[in-house]
């Protein structure tokens, strides 16, 4: 019964996940497209330097890199779209799936609640490894053709911590949803809460005050290091995979002992 909970969430959560999929696809290919146009231009170096130091630090200051363009204009938004993407899907799999009704049926087979918990966030992070993959893919094949060549190692290890940035807080929306079964606080809580960390991460580099702190943000573990520019160890990818496993187990008593449905 256990792998059939995996296949039923992954099976639910395939039209969303395919959309998403080709969303980022398109996005890498209109942010590609542009580099070659500017990759030779000194005026887009001169006019990134003179930005105020917050923006700077969101987007890169070295445009006439791959490594610099790549990271600056492409993967400097993707905390946010991977995590958009992270919290309402995993707000829908507990949540949303009982508040349409779909969770009846789960919950009358011989599996306990806790199984029916980790096969859903298992979904949820495979969904994302899958969505991951594509940004990886589509980041590494197309920096071939429009002139922005990175080592494909680099690129995978990236999109990886972004990915596992944002499990991070779809499996926070994916717990508080088990917890309470409101998908609109569940996924609020995830995209907020992820999203509000990023801008914190952003600004730590220009605020001293949350220098000190910033060890407390998902995120630092996550976007702290730069490797599209060098080798980064698999620390940051554990803590962020452990993280998210967390939320799950902190969720499985409130899961287990409420009124689903009710």
């Amino acid at each position: 019964m256990w792998p059939e909970v995996l296949r039923e969430a992954l099976r639910d959560g395939r039209r969303g996940l395919l959309g998403w999929m080709v969303g980022v696809t398109l996005y890498v290919l209109l942010i590609l497209a542009f580099y070659p146009s500017i990759k030779n231009d000194p005026a887009v170096t001169e006019v990134m330097q003179k930005l105020p130091a917050a923006l700077r630090s969101l987007f890169g200051e070295d445009f006439s890199t791959p490594a610099g363009y790549v990271g600056g204009r492409l993967f400097s938004l993707m905390p946010v779209l991977l995590t958009l993407f992270a919290a309402l899907s995993g707000s829908a799999l507990i949540a949303g799936a009982e508040a349409r009704g779909l969770l009846e049926w789960p919950l009358a087979q011989p599996l306990p609640r806790g199984a029916l918990l980790a096969g859903r966030a298992l979904a949820l992070l495979v969904m994302l490894l899958g969505l991951g993959f594509v940004l990886f893919l589509s980041t590494w094949a197309l920096g071939q053709v429009f002139q922005a060549p990175l080592p494909a190692a680099r690129v995978l290890q990236t999109a990886a911590l972004h990915t596992l940035g944002a499990w991070v807080f779809g499996a926070l929306a994916l717990a508080v949803g088990a917890a309470t079964g409101r998908p609109g606080l569940a996924s609020a809580v995830g995209a907020g809460l992820g999203i509000g960390l990023v801008v914190l991460h952003t600004l730590s580099g220009q605020v001293p005050a949350l220098q000190d702190v910033a060890w407390l943000n998902p995120w630092h573990a996550a976007l702290a290091e730069a490797p599209l520019r060098h080798a980064v160890g698999g620390a940051p990818l554990l803590v962020c995979l452990l993280l998210g496993g967390v939320w799950v187990l902190l969720a499985a008593p409130f899961f287990q002992n409420r009124d689903v449905g009710r």
